[in-house]
């Protein structure tokens, strides 16, 4: 029998638009004493742009290059893109 990592999949309801360096992962439950941090993400972007993941530095994608992790990757408890008017959409493990 294998192990369970996570509990909940979240991501966008549909193809969103950036908003200059806000923050991707949503704000926690009010009933959670801590905030999301996502063993498995995937972002994909339909323009070039950079993104930060952690509060890291920048990181530059090539349009429709997109972002990816598994559960043997650093959590992901912050991402962000850097530039407006990027056309992108999310997903996460919890």
């Amino acid at each position: 029998m294998g192990v369970r990592i996570g509990s909940l999949y979240l991501g966008s309801p549909n193809i969103q638009t950036s908003v200059a360096n806000e923050e991707i992962v949503p704000v926690k439950p009010a009933n959670w004493t801590m905030g999301y941090s996502f063993y498995k993400f995937d972002f994909l972007n339909k323009s070039s742009c950079h993104i930060i993941v952690n509060n890291g530095d920048p990181i530059y994608l090539e349009a429709n290059n997109g972002f990816s992790t598994t559960e043997v990757d650093a959590i992901i408890s912050s991402f962000k893109v850097v530039e407006s008017g990027i056309l992108f959409q999310w997903v996460g493990g919890v």
